[in-house]
């Protein structure tokens, strides 16, 4: 669906400095390259990148509205509607949150320090098999897909939302303060979940302390009326739970979403009895690690949250699978290896670890462990606290990787190149 002036001032607040022969826009785009006839391109500076050098090839690529934050040469507009705002990152996430009010779907949001994007695969897979009445809701479900979790990428996720689309899956990323909250502004969940508080992007948020601040805004910002996931396991997420007004529903060892036991299925998953309340039903989850069962009780209460039956839950959950590079168990001429390379942290890092260890086989473990960034004055001593974590697990052999650094929360990464 597309855009009207009307639409694109009434979401921005912006003003024309430019009026074009077109009324009506296609879809949004920061990227220059991905233009088509009729799109409003949104000029963003990232931290490499500066959008507005790139206007002028969005509008010979066909873009019929260009949102800017400073004025331009006219000689290189054409006949693109020109629209003027204070900023336009902001401007995105305003065109998102008009987007998801405008078509109400009921918006599931997960943060956390670890299990984020687990969590996100497995409620879509839950979600796939749910309905409302009769209304069943397969192939009516957005999902934050890869790394799009940040103040460029939300919007983005949020801006591909249809009309018969009837739940969104986001997840909300950060790396800095302040960015959960304006997160939780454009996406406005009515349910929500804090996955872990744990030493992750310590570089920009300082401290433990200052981690769980940052999360914490998810539950701050949701409406009194909307429902939350709270993992009783986690001090610090039970702490930013307990001023919450709305519904909660706990889940871990003494959550009313639990495990009441689990067993592993060689290298193929795990199987495990998940109690609701006084409901008892079997599942089979193809994840490997104790740590994903927390994932699993997470998307339970969730999805439960969210008006979900137990039976879609349990059937969602077995058709759920590894995202790529996140625990994938994979064979190579017979030899078994973990692929967990997706990011790392302290406490993910220390799950892989974990979890090779207690994976079945006679062979030799070994570990290939790349860097873990953002930890700002802790790092020298996660890294020193993660060898002897290896050390414990009986891991035989320990290689670390050349890895570059990468920083996927920059929204430079999704600036026009």
């Amino acid at each position: 669906m597309g855009w009207s002036k009307t639409e694109i001032l009434a979401a921005t607040g912006g003003k024309i400095l430019r009026g074009g022969k077109k009324t009506r826009f296609g879809e949004v785009v920061t990227d220059s390259t991905k233009v088509k006839p009729g799109s409003v391109f949104v000029a963003l500076k990232g931290e490499h990148h500066d959008g507005h050098r790139f206007v002028g090839d969005a509008v010979r690529r066909g873009a019929g509205c260009v949102i800017i934050n400073r004025s331009l040469p006219k000689s290189g507009l054409a006949d693109a509607t020109t629209i003027k705002v204070p900023d336009t990152l902001r401007a995105l996430g305003d065109l998102a949150h008009y987007r998801r009010e405008q078509f109400a779907p009921k918006v599931l949001a997960i943060t956390g320090s670890n299990g984020k994007t687990t969590t996100k695969e497995m409620v879509a897979a839950i979600l796939e098999e749910a309905s409302v009445g009769r209304q069943s809701w397969r192939g009516r479900i957005l999902k934050t897909e890869g790394n799009f979790n940040n103040l460029v990428g939300l919007p983005l996720t949020l801006l591909r939302l249809r009309k018969q689309d009837k739940v969104a899956v986001v997840e909300l990323g950060t790396n800095h303060p302040g960015e959960i909250q304006r997160l939780a502004e454009i996406a406005d969940p009515d349910v929500g979940i804090i996955t872990s508080v744990a030493a992750a992007h310590l570089e920009g948020l300082r401290s433990l302390s200052g981690v769980a601040r940052e999360k914490g805004a998810l539950y701050r910002r949701m409406r009194a009326t909307g429902t939350i996931a709270v993992n009783v396991d986690d001090p610090w997420v039970c702490k930013l739970a307990a001023k919450f007004p709305g519904r909660k529903i706990t889940y871990g060892k003494r959550g009313s979403v639990r495990a009441k036991s689990w067993r592993m299925r060689g290298t193929s998953g795990m199987q495990l009895k998940l109690q609701v309340g006084r409901r008892r039903c079997n599942v089979t989850l193809c994840y490997v690690g104790q740590h994903n069962i927390a994932n699993a009780l997470g998307a339970a209460a969730l999805t439960l949250g969210a008006g979900v039956k137990l039976a879609a839950i349990r059937r969602g959950l077995a058709n759920a699978r590894p995202f790529s590079m996140r625990m994938q168990i994979e064979d190579w001429q017979g030899i078994g290896i973990v692929n967990d390379a997706y990011n790392a942290n302290p406490a993910s890092m220390t799950a892989a670890l974990q979890t090779l260890r207690d994976l079945p086989g006679r062979g030799r473990r070994i570990a290939v462990l790349g860097d873990m960034f953002e930890l700002g004055n802790r790092s020298a001593r996660e890294h020193r606290r993660l060898g002897g974590v290896a050390s414990e697990a009986a891991i035989d052999f320990l290689y670390k990787s050349s890895s570059a650094r990468t920083t996927p929360n920059s929204p430079a990464d999704c600036a026009p190149r």
